[in-house]
């Protein structure tokens, strides 16, 4: 995974008003209702046109309500569509296409905190 497509997802995710850090969220949460942190796993290659493959992952916690992060689901579905994806060429002259996969709940065992968790695929063309 590249780290322009790491920011092109933050800066999306941003533009909407989505509170988002790559890892782990260190801005302060005292005022925020809900905050997401993304994290992803390569998949490995079964081809050899220079598609590379990632499954990332969004995670977001709220404070007692669930609805700010199902709110939030539609948006990121909206903004990275499971058919046609969001599509774009970087800076580095690379292309990605951003896909919503699915998404679910995620127990904590804490009545006070819910988590929900987002499956993304993102597909990067390689350019040289």
């Amino acid at each position: 995974m590249q780290k322009e497509s790491l920011k092109y997802i933050s800066d999306v995710l941003a533009s909407v008003g989505i509170p988002y850090e790559y890892d782990t969220f260190s801005s302060s949460i005292e005022y925020l209702t809900r905050y997401w942190t993304g994290e992803y796993q390569e998949i490995v290659p079964s081809s050899e046109d220079g598609l590379e493959e990632t499954e990332f992952i969004l995670t977001g916690c709220a404070k007692e309500d669930i609805l700010v992060l199902e709110n939030d689901k539609e948006t990121i579905k909206q903004l990275f569509p499971p058919i046609c994806g969001n599509r774009a060429i970087l800076d580095n002259g690379s292309g990605v296409a951003i896909f919503y996969e699915n998404a679910l709940l995620v127990p904590t065992g804490d009545d006070f905190i819910k988590k929900m968790q987002i499956n993304l695929i993102i597909k990067e063309w390689m350019v040289n």
